[in-house]
């Protein structure tokens, strides 16, 4: 997958493309950080992807997209506490849906990564990490708000914090 971002005066805008083996078609994603963005999809056999990427690339290098400065991007954390050192059936369940989740909504406004879920040692425990890079805080932390809204895992047992 490559995405790439451009900042117009009013706002950043991202483009993204990948190929999808599963279906065999070539995917474009983009739009206005934090709106849900426009899909378009073409089929294509591996060896055109590649092409297509490569075209894709340096369209949006010609239209001045880019990698975001590292320091433009904003890291996150989603938290889920754990009882134990390690995650107990139902919560690797509730782990598994907060990312999902979170991952779909996140993408589909084009707001950054999520990193699969670490146990890490959090406030005298353990908690299941997964890491956000984005670069809009306040948008993102609505985009894991919405996420957590339309999920069956209680927002509660969640914890969202910058850096």
């Amino acid at each position: 997958m490559i995405t790439l971002y451009r900042r117009d005066e009013q706002a950043w805008n991202y483009r993204e493309a990948w190929y999808d083996e599963a279906t065999g078609e070539f995917v474009i994603h983009h739009g206005v950080l934090g709106a849900n963005g426009k899909l378009s999809s073409e089929g294509a056999s591996a060896e055109e992807a590649e092409q297509l990427l490569e075209s894709f690339t340096a369209q949006c290098r010609a239209d001045g997209f880019t990698e975001p400065p590292a320091e433009a991007q904003i890291e996150m954390r989603l938290l889920y506490p754990l009882k134990g050192a390690q995650p107990s059936a139902s919560e690797e369940r509730n782990i598994g849906a907060v990312h999902r989740e979170v991952l779909a909504t996140l993408a589909w406004r084009g707001l950054g990564l999520l990193s699969d879920p670490v146990t890490e040692p959090h406030a005298g425990g353990h908690a299941s990490v997964m890491r956000i890079k984005t670069l809009h805080q306040g948008k993102a932390k609505e985009a894991v708000k919405a996420a957590m809204r339309a999920g069956d895992v209680p927002a509660s047992k969640i914890e969202l914090r910058v850096g």
